[in-house]
């Protein structure tokens, strides 16, 4: 019986997958196919009409290429970004011609694109000179590796028998209960003697643990901090540690981190898709840039004065030409040879200097180390990633220590049919319905929020559990130097009401997303009214659910230093004053992304000394947590209906 249930969990899960797959295949092309490439370039797929303006190499060989708009435009708001996987179509070029790479920078009004050692088209050789009225368009692509490695993680954890995978397999169905090893506090010599109590039991859970623990960490309560210490702690014991997260920005948040404390870590990865800060911790800028590089590079130099002198000789046929040719062939083998000698010797040496491997998930199968199991593997913003993409560094773990919030944005899934089947439901909840309280833990105490803004999560997410630090717990705008004292700057917190007022949603045009014109001015509204009591323009966000919302705010910002953004591009951000526009106003009730109240959690606690959210009761009454938000408001003297702004 126990087999059975594995084995048709997992084929399920195989289905969900290929489910996934597809959708994200017709949704690519549909777009091709249904949009225009105008509505493309407005939903962030494409950019168009661009010229090239300059190629280079990065450090590690790389061929960049920065493009530009050709009328000198700035990039739309919502627009290809950092790591994304791209096809260059080319001007006059075939569609088997046109390369793809990935984004390796991205300003305001220019994005340089990375392509690797594979054949590039002529253009790409051409004199700039040489092609000064071309015109190019970038295509969002898809990268299929990663899907093809969550069906090889699902069918390994379907076959295997008597390993760690097998464990961690059957603990998540309820098969097996996880060990836990019993661990002094006392013995323990701390790393970062500031941590609160909460942190240390999570750090204690995670050393404790044989299999599998969990740190359940609600907005700004130092979830990476715990993690972070554990992490020190496994490689002060000589563990081999593999750190994670579904995204490239929490794999960077992690490393820098580390970074920060003195750990040599190595980040795997591309490194168009890693910060420009950190690239000097990627495996290819630390191999180009090792001491022994320069001797590597000497060699190949060699190599090249070598193969022309042998060209010389090609079609001689004298004896004296023929052994001259014979001995030139044996001097470049053996340069080839130790070319590929000293290369080997300085990833040797990398890697042996490493400390901890950080990566997204598919990166633990980097051919780097592909043959190499780790004690431990930690995963960062667990609740962020799918299932399947979970397993695929569990397929090489001892144990696993996984972090994250469920009760936060969830993972994307493109596919409503595989989401509502399952695919929604990360391996963290499952393993959070299923373990003890030995094996996880809640962070109780937060850094981020006044106590005011803080209260309405905890209640309704955390079961009132949450506590403010003494440091942030009272703190308002008024106490930001330059920053007017009146009461808008000393109350933490402001719902306004709309209803009534006709502020009325709209679709915009080639998309299908939603905006609202009088909210948004009610938006600006605020922002300059805010700016004028002198809080900084670079502490003040603008988030909504809805990106149409953030474009229209976007071209009418007062500001440029405000940063306005979605809810979903601004998880685990940070400011002192943020205002949320919900957008939703109609008379069906209708509330779309606000039916989803992680995002709502999300949205409302990236506020540090101010919240204000904006919307229209009469809309969002039909759901009980907005009821719950606004009994709130009124009960904290927060509420106010936008008839007496």
């Amino acid at each position: 019986m126990p087999e059975a249930k594995t084995k048709e969990y997992f084929v399920h899960l195989k289905r969900l997958v290929s489910l996934e797959e597809g959708e994200e295949n017709e949704e690519i092309r549909s777009e091709f196919l249904e949009l225009t490439p105008q509505e493309r370039e407005l939903r962030g797929k494409a950019l168009l009409d661009l010229r090239l303006l300059e190629r280079h190499f990065s450090p590690a060989e790389h061929v960049l290429a920065t493009f530009v708009k050709a009328d000198g435009r700035p990039f739309p708001i919502f627009s290809l970004d950092m790591g994304d996987i791209v096809t260059v179509f080319a001007e006059g070029e075939k569609l088997s011609e046109c390369p793809t790479g990935t984004v390796y920078e991205k300003e305001p009004g220019a994005i340089t694109v990375a392509f690797g050692a594979s054949p590039l088209p002529e253009w790409m050789d051409l004199p700039l000179s040489g092609i000064p009225d071309r015109r190019y368009q970038l295509h969002k692509s898809v990268n299929r590796v990663t899907y093809r490695r969550m069906g090889e993680a699902l069918e390994a954890v379907l076959e295997t028998r008597n390993t760690r995978l097998a464990v961690l397999r059957d603990i998540s169905l309820g098969l097996r209960r996880p060990e836990v090893k019993d661990l002094k506090p006392e013995h323990l010599d701390w790393f970062d003697p500031g941590l609160n109590e909460s942190q240390r039991r999570a750090v204690l859970r995670a050393l404790e643990a044989v299999d599998v623990a969990l740190v359940h960490g609600p907005p700004g309560t130092g979830k990476t901090t715990a993690l972070v210490e554990i992490i020190r702690q496994a490689v002060a014991a000589g563990e081999a540690v593999f750190v994670t997260a579904p995204s490239n920005t929490a794999c960077d948040n992690v490393l820098e981190r580390l970074v920060e404390k003195g750990v040599n870590a190595l980040r795997l990865g591309h490194p168009a898709r890693i910060a420009a800060s950190l690239r000097e911790h990627t495996l290819d800028f630390k191999l180009a840039l090792h001491p022994l590089a320069a001797d590597v590079t000497r060699l190949q130099a060699e190599l090249t004065r070598l193969f022309k002198r042998e060209d010389r000789y090609r079609g001689r046929r004298s004896p004296e030409d023929q052994d001259a040719g014979r001995r030139l062939r044996d001097e470049i083998a053996q340069g080839k040879a130790d070319v590929r000698k000293l290369k080997a010797e300085i990833f040797d040496r990398v890697m042996r200097e490493t400390e901890v491997i950080v990566g997204t998930p598919t990166g633990i199968q980097d051919r780097a180390i592909r043959e190499r199991d780790f004690d431990l593997v930690v995963i960062d913003e667990a609740t962020q990633a799918t299932e399947p993409m979970s397993w695929i560094p569990l397929t090489r773990a001892r144990r696993v220590v996984m972090a994250g919030d469920h009760f936060q944005l969830p993972p994307t899934v493109r596919s409503k049919e595989a989401e509502a089947k399952g695919l929604g439901v990360t391996l963290f909840e499952r393993y959070y319905e299923i373990l003890g309280p030995e094996s996880k833990i809640l962070l109780e105490r937060q850094y981020r929020m006044h106590e005011t803004i803080m209260g309405f999560s905890s209640r309704e997410f955390y079961k009132g559990l949450l506590v403010a630090d003494e440091s942030v717990r009272a703190r308002t705008l008024a106490g930001l130097a330059g920053v007017e004292r009146r009461a808008e700057t000393e109350e933490p917190f402001l719902f306004v009401d709309t209803a009534g007022k006709g502020f009325e949603e709209r679709l915009e045009a080639g998309s299908e997303s939603r905006y609202n014109p009088e909210e948004a001015g009610l938006v600006l509204g605020f922002l300059e009214q805010f700016l004028t009591y002198g809080v900084p323009a670079s502490e003040i966000a603008v988030i909504s659910p809805y990106s149409a919302q953030v474009r229209l705010l976007s071209s009418r910002t007062p500001d440029p230093a405000v940063e306005i953004d979605s809810v979903d591009g601004f998880q685990g951000r940070e400011k002192e004053l943020v205002i949320v526009s919900l957008v939703r106003s109609n008379l069906e009730g209708e509330m779309g992304f606000l039916t989803d109240t992680r995002r709502m959690n999300v949205a409302m606690t990236r506020a540090k000394r101010k919240l204000v959210v904006i919307g229209d009761s009469a809309t969002l009454s039909s759901i009980a947590f907005y009821r719950d938000l606004l009994r709130y408001a009124e009960e904290k003297g927060a509420y106010k209906s936008a008839w007496e702004l």
